[in-house]
């Protein structure tokens, strides 16, 4: 069953839950086997969860004994709902029925969001099972920084602004479950770092982070530009390290993977998102 946690259940678990977060084939997202993630980091995630109003932590018991703990988190005005730490040590299954029968109960009418490493098969083949609906798949990238700084060809490149945001409204194409839409990038256009290239004054490309982490990128008539994608993620590689960052996360394609790999980045695991109504 499903219990929400006491702060003396958090303190009781978190090594459990920890120990969970290491284990792909356990966990959910956010990643916490990247190899430069720390501990502290963790645990400063779970208390956040635990004292957000629009957060919470649920155990899992199983015959009096917990096996772990499901976070999640939920925008109400845009009733979006989504898992951000799914640590569960057996019966995955279960936990993911529970958790859906919960969610129904207190959150109808939402989407639920669920990410997981693909080497988590068990809560993978139930999602399937169950007709969840894949909504992406890709490369869990991460960059880590060294000692030289990151030269980037800057030729084309400008800053979005909102004077030259219409031109990004053209290229930042997003189906409907896609949350950061054009709009709701605009309303906090200051917590964004997003450039456009140009060639021969028509934008033919952008790239668009957030929180030292790469959300998209887009080519002009939808078609992948090497050429163009090595220049952007350069860029925002570049403004990180200055920006004192120690290493950066990004989510790539198969079209992109290469190029991604000869920039240096590494791969830690696949990733897969899945959504449901509740």
């Amino acid at each position: 069953m499903l219990v929400k946690a006491a702060k003396e259940d958090i303190e009781q678990y978190m090594d459990l839950a920890y120990s969970l977060a290491l284990d792909q084939t356990k966990s959910g997202y956010p990643l916490w086997s990247d190899g430069v993630s720390t501990k502290e980091e963790f645990v400063d995630h779970v208390w956040k969860s635990y004292r957000n109003d629009d957060r919470e932590i649920l155990l899992f018991v199983i015959d009096g004994a917990v096996e772990g703990w499901i976070q999640f988190f939920y925008i109400e005005q845009d009733r979006y709902l989504q898992t951000n730490g799914f640590l569960i040590n057996r019966n995955t299954e279960q936990a993911l029925t529970e958790f859906l029968e919960y969610a129904g109960a207190h959150f109808t009418g939402y989407d639920l969001y669920l990410g997981f490493p693909k080497r988590n098969t068990n809560a993978i083949s139930f999602l399937q099972k169950i007709g969840c609906r894949l909504i992406q798949e890709s490369y869990h990238d991460i960059f880590v920084f060294g000692g030289s700084a990151i030269q980037a060809e800057t030729d084309g490149i400008v800053r979005v602004t909102e004077s030259n945001f219409s031109d990004f409204r053209k290229l930042h194409q997003t189906d409907p479950e896609t949350y950061w839409s054009s709009d709701r990038i605009f309303s906090a256009l200051n917590e964004w770092s997003i450039y456009l290239l140009y060639r021969e004054d028509t934008a033919v490309g952008y790239v668009c982070a957030r929180n030292g982490e790469i959300f998209s990128l887009g080519y002009r008539d939808d078609i992948f530009d090497r050429s163009a994608y090595k220049a952007m993620v350069t860029v925002i590689l570049r403004d990180l390290q200055a920006a004192g960052y120690k290493h950066m996360i990004f989510f790539n394609e198969e079209e992109s993977q290469t190029a991604a790999l000869e920039l240096g980045f590494s791969c830690v695991s696949g990733y897969v998102l899945y959504i449901t109504s509740v």
